[in-house]
């Protein structure tokens, strides 16, 4: 996962896979790694970002992911796009994911790990 660092700690620079609660922006410092592999985290301060997961369940959600990344979302996602993560800042409305996984459905699974948006 991409970080920066800074005199705050470790900026999240990319959406993360497989780890909850953590969104970009965050800052993190690192309390246990090996070969670059981090093991051990601690939050040192959360963002207002929120981070989604789609598995697209060999759905071709390519076009969605586009137009997310054009309201200024950014995403990653692992070779074959089995899972993708998605950054959702705080000006994006959570009503852009709905309009474009919502007619996808059932066959798009959505979660959210880190949800920092306002109900």
């Amino acid at each position: 996962m991409p970080l920066a660092e800074e005199a705050e700690g470790l900026r999240i620079l990319t959406p993360p896979l497989f780890i909850k609660d953590l969104s970009v922006g965050d800052y993190i410092e690192v309390l246990e790694e090996s070969d670059d592999q981090v093991f051990r985290w601690r939050l040192i301060r959360k963002s207002d970002h929120s981070t989604v997961w789609v598995m697209p369940n060999k759905r071709n959600i390519q076009r969605e992911l586009e137009e997310l990344r054009g309201l200024g979302c950014s995403t990653a996602s692992f070779p074959g796009e089995l899972i993708c993560a998605i950054d959702l800042p705080p000006n994006v409305a959570p009503a852009e994911l709905d309009k474009r996984f919502g007619p996808l459905a059932p066959g798009v699974a959505v979660a959210y790990p880190a949800w920092r948006h306002e109900d």
